[in-house]
């Protein structure tokens, strides 16, 4: 069944209240216990106990349900008769009962915990009156140097960008005043708004700033750009240099023209390249803009701390009405039960990274939800799949290690018997089936009830929605493993010993990638395949990427698509085909993602960018190169105690919040 996603706060809200509202009332309590083993060494185990089937033969779990008595002490001994004959004696510790306590279960090694009745108080805010505290999901970084990986803090406002965007989404000015798009899309002429001052004294922004900015962070005019994002810029600028025509007027000479240049390229919720300030690297240097973003928004940086905290003050512009919040403190928590534990004591204000399951617990405590209508699709990429030979642009060869050894899920397009592929298959089919069995492997909406609490919702190919209303049913892959399994025996890979073969994993942690990588990976030892799972932050990842060395399975929500997106946006963009070289690519170039990228990119009739869309989804189906796990809302809970609301335009990106200038204190 398809789930409607919840792009308004409101809507998760109840989705989340009524989760709560179908949990049972019983309580199981956590005891320790201690038996003897053979080898006479005494082992402690955590069981649940429950009363009413005691006596029963058990593996392991023990269960006794009873009902709460608040305030009561409870000591009990309970003897149980295993499976393996063995006597279990079972002694509970002393409790105090004060609440009810939620079912623990587990799914492939994870503690789920279960919607259960839910008692409590919001904590007092241990903020100041005029502070905002927040915690930060991942690695909180930001620099003064266009074209450093280390990004800009623009979702803060500290930095800024030409345009931001309304609730529609649609483009409104930020920075620029003006703009003209030459009749023949070869140029785009941006002039920045007068008297707008620079942070930390730096003077004003001018033409020089947005010159030096996009040629220093363009990888196609600076080589040693590694701006996230850099795929889309070298392929929209190419080597074409920005010029300056006036001291506020700049030229942005287009190479590959695209309808998102406003909204996505140069909008404060799309890409990551802000405009930075050229006096203030040309008077303190590289090293100390490195670390000092110098912005020209309505919040300036006291004080950062590579992924532990940044400090921010509002400071008084002239294209910015002064916000309500003085100070705002972000904090890099990206451990989800640590985040949990200072939203409940008060430490934190708003909270980015709290577990969906667990949303009914704190809306229950009273707890807002809040968002910037985005989400994110959490995707699984099998990188390795280069399948071109030629650059896109300039036609010059292109050769790839990764053909250098034979692996199951990539296909040589420039050899049909690579990897020896059985009679009635090539080597690109051999794998296409490979990839879609491991499609077919895991229960999408299995994962979205037990990690996400019915919060999210399956996705089957990357980028395309389930609940748009262009999205067709042909393009899912049922969870059937025992079909799955087949398939794979007849492409030359049968159970051995209880194995099929070898599959490395990247498991990108944070933003629930961990969770959802765990779980798939748990689907896919069940069908015989050899997980081999390497857990670690991105970056630590990327470099493969940027080479094109990348050549294993790896999930990500990392990408230009989201599921607040429109279906006549042009998809797959050029970290998917070569001219995004040398920026980032997502682990596969295809010269069908860049025809038909570029194709929609300047089509102006919606009806056949769709058309376009819909033969994107039909291939991305067909060959299952970058395949779907679950779509997940980007939203937070903040306290009302401090923050009445955080009401913000429409995100581009996976970002749930953004603009904090926009946040109204309680009163």
């Amino acid at each position: 069944m398809k789930r409607t996603p919840l792009i308004l706060p409101a809507l998760l809200l109840a989705a989340l209240l009524l989760a709560a509202a179908c949990a049972g009332e019983k309580v199981v309590e956590t005891v320790v216990v201690e038996r003897e083993v053979p080898v006479e060494k005494k082992v402690v185990e955590t069981v649940v106990v429950e009363r009413e089937v005691a006596g029963e033969k058990v593996v392991q779990t023990v269960v006794v349900e009873r009902p709460v008595e608040v305030e009561k002490k409870v000591v009990e001994t309970v003897v149980v008769e295993k499976e393996v004959k063995e006597t279990v004696v079972v002694e509970k510790e002393k409790v105090v009962i004060a609440t009810p306590v939620p079912t623990v279960v587990t799914f492939f090694g994870l503690p789920i915990p279960k919607a259960g009745e839910v008692t409590g108080r919001l904590p007092t805010p241990k903020s100041a009156a005029n502070e905002v505290v927040i915690s930060n999901p991942l690695e909180l970084r930001g620099t003064g140097v266009p074209g450093a990986f280390d990004g800009h803090f623009y979702s803060q406002s500290v930095q800024e960008k030409f345009f931001t965007t309304d609730k529609a989404g649609d483009p409104v000015p930020r920075l620029a005043e003006t703009w003209t798009v030459a009749p023949d899309l070869s140029y785009i002429d941006i002039k920045v708004k007068e008297r707008v001052q620079w942070h930390g004294g730096f003077g004003e922004l001018t033409a020089d700033d947005v010159v030096w900015t996009f040629n220093k962070g363009n990888p196609g005019t600076n080589p040693e750009s590694v701006t996230d994002g850099g795929a889309s810029w070298v392929s929209f600028l190419g080597s074409n240099a920005v010029t300056k025509i006036d001291k506020y007027t700049a030229r942005f000479t287009v190479a590959q023209f695209t309808v998102l240049w406003d909204s996505f390229l140069f909008g404060q919720s799309g890409l990551a390249l802000s405009v930075c300030s050229k006096a203030a690297y040309d008077q303190k240097g590289d090293d100390w803009a490195l670390t000092n973003a110098i912005g020209t928004g309505p919040f300036r940086v006291v004080s950062f701390a590579r992924d532990d905290h940044l400090k921010l003050e509002r400071v008084a512009t002239v294209h910015h009405a002064l916000p309500e919040v003085e100070k705002l403190v972000y904090r890099a928590i990206p451990d989800e039960a640590v985040a949990e534990a200072m939203l409940e004591t008060g430490a934190i204000d708003i909270g980015m990274n709290i577990p969906l399951r667990n949303y009914m617990k704190y809306t229950a405590m009273g707890f807002k939800v809040i968002g910037a209508g985005a989400g994110s699709f959490h995707s699984i990429t099998f990188a390795g799949n280069y399948w071109e030979d030629k650059h896109y642009v300039t036609g010059a060869p292109i050769t790839h290690i990764t053909y250098a050894n034979y692996l199951p899920w990539i296909g040589n397009p420039f050899n049909d018997k690579w990897g020896n592929p059985p009679a009635g298959f090539t080597s690109m089919t051999r794998a296409k089936q490979v990839r879609t069995a491991l499609a077919m492997a895991y229960d999408r909406d299995m994962i979205a009830e037990v990690l996400f609490a019915g919060a999210a919702w399956p996705t089957y190919i990357y980028g395309h929605d389930i609940n748009n209303p262009y999205y067709q049913s042909k393009w899912d892959y049922p969870y059937d493993p025992a079909v799955a399994g087949r398939m794979l025996d007849e492409v030359g890979f049968p159970l051995k010993d209880g194995k099929r073969f070898e599959l490395p994993f990247f498991i990108r942690l944070g933003r629930g990638d961990e969770e959802i990588g765990t779980a798939v990976a748990g689907y896919w030892r069940e069908l015989g395949i050899d997980v081999q799972e390497f857990r670690a932050q991105y970056q630590v990842f990327r470099p493969q990427l940027i080479a094109r060395s990348a050549a294993s399975a790896w999930i990500h929500s990392a990408g230009v698509e989201g599921p607040q997106q429109p279906w006549d946006w042009p998809i797959f963009g050029p970290a998917h085909f070569s001219s995004g070289r040398p920026g980032f690519n997502i682990g596969l170039e295809d010269k069908f993602y860049a025809d038909t990228y570029y194709n929609m990119a300047v089509e102006p009739d919606r009806a056949k960018r769709i058309e376009i869309r819909n033969s994107i989804a039909e291939y991305t189906h067909e060959w299952a190169v970058s395949i779907g796990t679950v779509a997940v809302p980007a939203v937070a809970l903040i306290n009302p105690q401090r923050v009445a609301s955080w009401d913000m335009p429409l995100n581009l990106r996976e970002a749930c919040c953004h603009h904090p200038e926009l946040i109204k204190l309680a009163k």
